[in-house]
């Protein structure tokens, strides 16, 4: 079961993600949703400062207190797709935009046992919620 607060707790924290199930992202209002698997061509075929969610997670950052970037399906891509997401929970950055403050990073996996699919570079950076 998912803990909103332990969660929320996380804003305001760098070089932290949180992950959680694929079921729980229904109760995180406020979201920018991305698919893990995204080919590098879709997720770095922009321009500089320009990610592929900017928009939209600007938009909801600006309108609440607390929003998520919810990275789906982590546990589905391999470990170098997986470590792509590295820099965006240590430094908050991504292709030199640099996340709201506001925004939780939020990865999500199928079922419990799917955390040991998480890598261990990126798990070291991130709490689970599950």
């Amino acid at each position: 079961m998912i803990d909103i607060d332990l969660i929320e707790a996380q804003k305001g924290i760098k070089s932290i993600g949180v992950i959680v199930f694929n079921s729980d992202i229904q109760k995180l209002n406020n979201s920018c949703n991305i698919d893990a698997g995204l080919s590098d061509l879709d997720l770095f075929g922009v321009s500089l400062g320009h990610p592929i969610f900017k928009e939209k997670l600007e938009k909801v950052s600006k309108e609440n207190e607390i929003s998520y970037l919810i990275i789906s399906n982590i546990d589905k891509v391999n470990e170098d797709k997986q470590n792509r997401f590295i820099g965006l929970v240590k430094d908050r950055e991504f292709m030199g935009y640099n996340l709201p403050d506001n925004v939780i990073i939020v990865f999500t996996v199928e079922t419990e046992s799917d955390i040991k699919k998480v890598s261990k570079e990126l798990y070291y950076f991130c709490e689970v919620n599950i």
